[in-house]
This record gives structure tokens, sequence and C-alpha cells, in this order.
């Protein structure tokens, strides 16, 4: 009697364990459209119209069409699709595909991505890996800032849970004063509002640094850091005069830290060398001078 009932309750479990698992397949997706067609030989449902899709895990997927592979839970979204996760980013594309068993999104032409504090993405590819929260893309891409600031990409990842935008390769800046920045490397914390790159030139606009159009003001250096209130340069080399190829400026100043107080409107520098025509003429333990933005 007792084997009995041993071999009952494990048919119940295993039962149960099966039953459960043909819930959560079918569940996997919460799918609703103005009009839905099933192919039941295929196990393919289509919606058409204004479709939504919700998975287990918070993600809710818009598009004007929707083909979900049961089979394999692998979902199509078409036309004007709006992905909105879990953690209030926004994926808008003219086409998504969604793995559910290896949680990767991938878009296909005029991706964007609206990040929760503000930044937004656009590029023609996207990867959104769901379970490590990192969206990568190996296409050209501009990351643009509240204030209006770019940034210009060959490839990126962000980070969502550390709110970490990085990238390596030819990488430009183009802030809403029209100044310049060359990087080979950056970061961008989007939370904090800090960036810090390397191998670093930097080209301002004339008019903004109040200077005419014959001065080429601009900066070069190993590190930059930029934030809200200040900007320091690691190692860094300052001129305004006219850049000519192969030449030497007539003069530059080279100092081991360079520091912009946008606060105060000052430029700092600590271990400052000026050079004439790139020969050392004097030397400043610490040195300073107001922006260009002080008139003087």
């Amino acid at each position: 009697m007792q084997i009995k009932n041993k071999i009952f309750f494990i048919f119940l479990s295993a039962f149960y364990f099966i039953f459960l698992n043909i819930i959560a397949h079918a569940e996997e997706f919460n799918i609703s459209a103005k009009e839905i067609t099933i192919d039941k030989v295929n196990n393919i449902v289509i919606g058409l119209g204004t479709v939504e899709a919700k998975d287990s895990d918070g993600k809710t997927i818009k598009a004007d069409k929707i083909t979900y592979k049961k089979n394999d839970e692998f979902l199509i979204a078409e036309g004007s699709v709006n992905i909105f996760d879990s953690d209030n980013n926004i994926l808008k594309t003219d086409k998504a595909t969604f793995d559910k068993p290896k949680e990767i999104i991938i878009t296909y032409k005029n991706s964007e991505m609206v990040l929760n504090d503000g930044y937004n993405i656009k590029t023609d590819k996207i990867f959104y890996y769901g379970n490590k929260k990192i969206i990568k893309s190996n296409m050209n891409s501009i990351l643009t800032d509240l204030d209006g600031n770019t940034v210009n990409t060959e490839m990126f990842e962000y980070n969502i849970e550390k709110n970490l935008f990085s990238s390596i390769g030819k990488i430009k800046i183009i802030d809403i004063k029209k100044n310049k920045y060359f990087f080979k490397e950056i970061y961008v914390d989007t939370n904090k509002k800090e960036m810090i790159g390397s191998d670093v030139s930097v080209i301002f606009d004339q008019k903004d640094f109040g200077v005419s159009s014959v001065n080429d003001p601009r900066f070069v250096a190993n590190q930059i850091f930029i934030s809200k209130d200040k900007t320091d340069l690691i190692k860094g080399v300052f001129t305004v005069c006219h850049q000519e190829k192969d030449k030497c400026p007539p003069w530059s100043i080279k100092a081991k830290k360079i520091s912009h107080d946008k606060i105060k409107k000052t430029i700092y520098y600590d271990h400052a060398t000026l050079k004439v025509y790139d020969i050392p003429v004097f030397y400043f333990p610490k040195f300073f001078h107001p922006d260009p933005t002080v008139k003087r």
C-alpha cells in the first residue's frame, strides 16, 4: 500500500511539474491586439493593429505587428516598435526581435534608446542583453544628453545598473558651444553627468573662446575628466596659435595638470612650462588666468 502511495505521489508531482511548465511556457508573453490569428500547425500567434505584448519580467512591447513563435519563444515586432523595460528605459525602432530563452532583444534600422536619466542613443542596430542589463552596438552611434551635447562613436556599450556608457575607437564630442573633443576611449556616467576620456584633443570654437578666426585655441592631454562644474586635463598642452601641419606653435603652455573651474571661471595650471617654438622658457609651479567667458 505504501509503495502504491509513493508511486501515486511521484506521478502527481511529475504531472504538477509538467503542468506548471506548460502554464509558464504559455504565459511568457501576454499578447493583445485588434486582430489575432493563430497558426495551430506551426504554433505561431500573429497580432495586427495596435499590438501589445508583455513578458514575465515586466517588459512591454508595442508595435503594428507582432509574430510570436511559441515553440521557440521567439517574438518579432514590426512597425513603430516601442519596448519599455522594467528600468524605465524605452527602445524605439522599426523592427525588433526578442529571443526570450536567451533574453536578447535585437533592433534593426532607425533604432533609438531613451534612457531613464534623459540621455538618448541613436544607431541602426542595438543588442539588448536582458539578463546582463547590457546594451551594445557595433554601428556608428550618437549619444545626446539633456543639454544637447553629442557623443559620436563607432561602437558603444551601456551598463544599465551602473549607468555607464563606454566606447573605444574614433570618438568625437560636439558640445552646445560648438567646441570639439576627440577621444580614443571614453566613459560617461549618465547618472552623475560625468565623463572621463583618454588620448584627448580639444578644439575650441574661436568665437566662443573670444579670439579671431586666425587663431586655433586647443588642448591636447593624456586624460580628461569633465563634470558640471569642473574640467581636469592630465599632462596637457594649451595654445591659441594658428595650427600648421608638422609645425610646432609659436608658444604653448605644458602642464602636469590643467583645471577649468567653471564656477570661478578660472583656468589653473600645476607645474606649468611656457614654451616658445617648443623651447622651454619659463616654469611656473602654479599659474592661473580667467577663462574666455570673463570680459577683460
